[in-house]
C-alpha cells in the first residue's frame, strides 16, 4: 500500500505559502512597512536603515527600509509558481519525448543524446546567463510580461534534454520487463503497453520528476539571482541603495532577486541575505522530504512486482510433480 503522507502535508505547506502570497494585497502594505529613517524626540537621525531583526521588523530592513518578512511574503508567488510551472511543463514535454523515443522512435534517441550532448557538460546556470543576459541584465522598458515569459520558457528549455533522455532511460528499462515482454509477443501494439502497463509506473515516475525538477528550478534560479537576472528583470521605480549609479533592484521581489541585489550588503546586514536563504532552505528540505518519499514508494512498488512475477513464474508443486513425471516417460521411450 503506498503513502504519501509527508507528500500531501508538503504540498499542503508550499499551498499555503503560494495562497499567503498571492493575497498579500488584501491584508498587507504597499510599501513593506517602510522605515528609512529612526528620529529622536529632537527630530534628530540616530539610525538609517537597514535595520537588524526586531520586534517591530522581525527579519530585518533592506537599505531601502523595506520589511524583509513582508517581502518574502510578497515574492513567494513569483518563485514558487515559476518553479512549479517550470517543473511541471519539463515533465510533460521530456516526459512525452522520452516516451515517444522509447515506444515510437527508438533510433532518434542516438541523434537527440549527441545534439544536446553539451547539457551534459556546461552547467544549466551558464546557459540560462547567457540566454537571459540580452533581456534581463538591465532595465531597457521591455514589457515585464515579456521578459518574465522569456525566462520561463529559457528555464524549461534547459531542463528538457536532461528529463527526456531519463524518461526515454526508464522506459526502456521498464519495457524489459517479463509481462510487457509477453504482451509484445501476444500481439500488444506501443499504445496498449503504454495505456495499460507502463502508466501505472510512470504516473509515480511522473510524479519523482515533477520535484526533482522543482529542486533543479530553484537552484538554477537562485544562482541567476547572484548574477543579478532577476525574475521579471530590474526596475528603475524601486532603486536600491544609496550608492551613485544607484543598483538595480528585482522588480518581483522574487527570493533569488532579493538575494542578488541584498549580496553586496553581506557584511553590513547579514538578515538581508539570510532571510531569503533560509526561506530557500525551508522549500527545498519540504521538496526533498517529499522527494524520498516518492523514491521509497517507487523502490516498494518495483519490489513488491517482482516478488508477483517471480511466484508467477516458478512452477506450483503439482506442476513441478508432473514436468518430473512427463521427463521419466520421455527417458523411459527413448
Amino acid at each position: 500500500m503506498r503513502s504519501y503522507k509527508k507528500t500531501i502535508i508538503g504540498a499542503i505547506i508550499l499551498l499555503l505559502f503560494v495562497l499567503s502570497s498571492c493575497l498579500y494585497s488584501f491584508y498587507g502594505p504597499k510599501d513593506f512597512n517602510e522605515q528609512i529613517f529612526i528620529k529622536d524626540n529632537h527630530a534628530k537621525i540616530i539610525g538609517r536603515a537597514p535595520f537588524p531583526p526586531s520586534k517591530e521588523h522581525w527579519l530585518g530592513t533592506d537599505r531601502n527600509g523595506r520589511d524583509m518578512h513582508l517581502l518574502l511574503i510578497f515574492g513567494a508567488k513569483f518563485t514558487l509558481i515559476t518553479s512549479f510551472g517550470v517543473a511541471l511543463l519539463r515533465v510533460l514535454i521530456g516526459g512525452f519525448l522520452g516516451l515517444f523515443f522509447s515506444l515510437w522512435a527508438p533510433g532518434l534517441k542516438k541523434y537527440f543524446n549527441d545534439f544536446f550532448l553539451a547539457f551534459r557538460y556546461v552547467p544549466s546556470v551558464l546557459l540560462g546567463i547567457i540566454l537571459m543576459i540580452p533581456v534581463a541584465a538591465v532595465f531597457n522598458g521591455v514589457n515585464v510580461y515579456s521578459i518574465i515569459t522569456y525566462q520561463f520558457l529559457i528555464l524549461v528549455f534547459i531542463g528538457v534534454p536532461s528529463v527526456t533522455i531519463f524518461a526515454a532511460d526508464i522506459a526502456n528499462e521498464l519495457k524489459k520487463m517479463t509481462f510487457i515482454q509477453s504482451s509484445y509477443l501476444m500481439g500488444a501494439n506501443h499504445f496498449h503497453i503504454l495505456r495499460k502497463q507502463l502508466m501505472p509506473y510512470l504516473r509515480s515516475y511522473g510524479l519523482l520528476f515533477f520535484v526533482q525538477q522543482i529542486l533543479s528550478t530553484l537552484q538554477v534560479m537562485m544562482h541567476l539571482g547572484i548574477f543579478g537576472l532577476y525574475l521579471g528583470g530590474p526596475t528603475q521605480m524601486q532603486i536600491f541603495g544609496y550608492d551613485d549609479p544607484p543598483k538595480n533592484a528585482s522588480f518581483s521581489n522574487e527570493w533569488a532577486g532579493l538575494i542578488g541585489q541584498n549580496f553586496n550588503e553581506f557584511r553590513m546586514a547579514p538578515w538581508t541575505v539570510f532571510a531569503p536563504v533560509i526561506c530557500f532552505f525551508i522549500v527545498i528540505l519540504i521538496v526533498n522530504m517529499m522527494k524520498k518519499e516518492i523514491e521509497e514508494n517507487i523502490a516498494g512498488i518495483q519490489g513488491v512486482k517482482m516478488k508477483v512475477m517471480k511466484k508467477k513464474e516458478s512452477p506450483l508443486p503439482h506442476d513441478l510433480k508432473t514436468a518430473r513425471a512427463f521427463e521419466f516417460v520421455e527417458r523411459v521411450e527413448s
